[in-house]
């Protein structure tokens, strides 16, 4: 008989909420009140895909509501927030009751915000409804998917459209483990691009700290559809893009391995030894993301 496992007792509403808590949330509490916070933040008042534009705050608010009607059938006491620039889930104990503590036990209570969460080792023991779940509530606070997400080689061969996955520069952890969890879904990722000096401003032309910006996790819009969103325009988006991928492109992109098949020698940067890069690949020269998966944790590369 198989003993209990943590995993076994994840619901596709925990896995869901644990993955916008990574992707977005905030521990605050004192010794009265509990909350964690959670923000869908929009860039711009439109999102573009190929020839629909959406209102993000009208279509952010309305998505939004079934999600809520989602958290408090857990018994969780959840509020909507909203603002000029982003659109908040307060979620909110007065005590320490049983959806709390497994939360937190969770999304461990040594880390308190998205700027240091990782993927609690309990969601890749869990199911794959759970997975894609919890890789839904990652995208819907933290994924982009636009006409200006795009990889083409020359101006006359079409344009192929991606899902970008944007994590805090404070978090180099979580990235790998993003992959890793696709990958295990049969999502490959296209490549990662870490707001590191060696990859977001190599030849050091930008200056000052232009690189440290979002990881930004790339996905084809095709591969993607797979996961999809909750956020409606997000949604209807990825589809578009994805059905415009389609037509164009017969290939697939691959299920990394860990190998590096392509590598540029990039020249060494003063900011390789700057203050906001963390120890474990400060003072380190990267000519590939794939070197900074390693040593971020990357499982093909243990």
């Amino acid at each position: 008989m198989e003993k209990n496992k943590i995993s076994n007792f994840l619901t596709p509403d925990i896995s869901y909420l644990l993955g916008l808590i990574t992707g977005r949330g905030e521990i605050q509490y004192t010794k009265d009140v509990k909350k964690i916070i959670i923000d869908f933040e929009y860039k711009s008042m439109t999102a573009k895909a190929l020839t629909k534009a959406f209102d993000q705050k009208l279509h952010i608010q309305t998505s939004l509501d079934p999600v809520i009607i989602r958290l408090q059938n857990m018994g969780i006491n959840t509020q909507k927030v909203v603002s000029d620039k982003k659109i908040s889930i307060a979620l909110k104990w007065e005590q320490e009751d049983i959806s709390w503590l497994f939360i937190k036990y969770l999304i461990n209570d040594t880390r308190f915000s998205y700027h240091d969460f990782e993927i609690p080792s309990t969601i890749f023991e869990a199911t794959d409804v759970n997975k894609k779940e919890f890789l839904r509530g990652i995208a819907d606070v933290t994924g982009y998917v636009r006409y200006s997400n795009y990889q083409q080689f020359a101006s006359n061969l079409p344009k192929r459209y991606r899902v970008y996955i944007e994590i805090s520069n404070r978090n180099w952890l979580l990235p790998a483990q993003i992959c890793q969890l696709q990958q295990g879904l049969g999502v490959a990722t296209q490549t990662i691009n870490y707001g590191h000096p060696n990859l977001r401003d190599p030849k050091n032309k930008k200056g000052g700290t232009f690189w440290a910006k979002e990881h930004q996790i790339k996905i084809f819009a095709e591969d993607f559809d797979t996961i999809g969103f909750y956020i409606s325009h997000k949604n209807e988006a990825l589809r578009e893009l994805a059905d415009n991928n389609k037509k164009n492109f017969i290939d697939r992109q691959l299920l990394c391995d860990g190998t590096i098949s392509r590598r540029t020698t990039k020249p060494s940067h003063p900011d390789e030894k700057h203050s906001k890069l963390p120890k474990v690949i400060k003072e380190k020269h990267f000519d590939s993301f794939k070197e900074i998966c390693k040593c971020a944790g990357c499982y093909l590369q243990t």
